[in-house]
């Protein structure tokens, strides 16, 4: 599918789609930083642009509309999340665009605080906007499902929930194609801790960084971004002070803290230091070879505001699937995981 990217940021979720076999006709952010990594690790270049400021001409033909839409004004990790903060209105520029471009699909990310946010008013009001769009154009308007995904279910060596949007156009995807996408999505889980699931167990820290050499060391410096903080490690149990362990997925890697703070960087499970930005990016499911710009914070935030890779891999390979015609209908198991 041809995509349009919106707040694609690092290019996370982007690289996941092409490693699907989609094409990124269109791919844009505001952050001068991430166009900067955006820009070296990608062929095509990302279009530097406030989303409110992007006009529906500008769009090229297309398929797929994504967008992992600014989520710390919904993140539990805020916590001074509301209902009211702004950013939780980019959203709108979201259907703003899909109004005025009409495409067959659509596919939103968020965090899953925005499921209890103003008493779960707020995602109802998503939900209602999402699937109202091209109304007032007497279009059919989209069939939009959403889910909670955990991308450690997907081989990614982190415990990361996300809830996804997938929005098809009624007026372009018949009933029962729309019906063979929605039982087909989300994609069957990869990984597993539940013996009955027969599944390879979750990857985990070990697995994902334990080979790695020191930072700092001959052997640590040949590594590209394999630097970090100097941020003093104290566990007490909160946000970024906890003590991780090997042979678990590490927490969810978080672009800030709360209020207006910086990134919250997690403890090295040695407890001496706090993780590089190499082994955040891992642990986020970039390859090693991508590389990040900007100062060390923007970095971390950088990877932090990311979709993990892995995960975006395999929520593209169903609609690429879907695109060649090579699905078929499926057991009802994974539908108990739709919202």
């Amino acid at each position: 599918m041809r995509v349009v990217s919106l707040f694609a940021g690092c290019g996370g979720l982007d690289l996941g789609l092409i490693q699907a076999g989609h094409k990124i006709v269109l791919a844009t952010d505001f952050d001068k930083d991430c166009k900067v990594t955006y820009d070296h690790n990608f062929d095509h270049k990302l279009l530097l642009k406030d989303v409110k400021e992007l006009k529906a001409d500008e769009l090229p033909e297309y398929d797929l509309l994504t967008g992992g839409f600014p989520c710390q004004g919904f993140s539990v990790a805020n916590k001074y999340r509301n209902e009211k903060d702004e950013r939780n209105e980019l959203y709108l520029e979201i259907v703003r665009l899909l109004n005025e471009t009409k495409p067959k699909y659509f596919l939103a990310e968020n965090v899953p605080g925005i499921l209890s946010i103003g008493k779960g008013e707020v995602v109802k009001q998503i939900m209602k906007e999402f699937s109202e769009i091209g109304k007032e154009d007497s279009f059919a308007g989209y069939e939009v499902h959403k889910y909670k995904l955990n991308s450690a279910d997907y081989g990614v060596p982190q415990g990361r929930k996300r809830v996804i949007f997938l929005g098809v156009s009624k007026e372009e995807i018949t009933e029962e194609k729309r019906k063979l996408l929605f039982d087909n999505f989300p994609p069957p889980k990869t990984h597993s801790n539940k013996k009955e699931d027969n599944l390879p167990p979750y990857k985990t820290l070990k697995d994902a960084i334990g080979n790695l050499p020191e930072p700092y060391t001959e052997e640590g410096e040949k590594i590209l971004n394999h630097y970090g903080t100097q941020h003093k490690v104290k566990i007490n149990g909160y946000m970024g002070n906890r003590k991780l362990s090997w042979d678990k997925p590490g927490p969810t890697m978080v672009g800030r803290g709360g209020g207006t703070g910086g990134p919250v960087i997690a403890v090295h499970p040695n407890c001496v230091r706090r993780f590089t930005v190499r082994e955040t990016a891992i642990i986020q499911s970039f390859p090693m070879d991508f590389e990040f710009f900007g100062s060390k914070s923007s970095q971390f935030r950088q990877i932090g505001n990311a979709v993990a890779v892995g995960f975006a891999y395999h929520l593209g390979k169903v609609l690429k699937d879907f695109e060649d015609g090579k699905l078929k209908e499926k057991d009802l198991s994974q539908l108990e995981l739709k919202l």
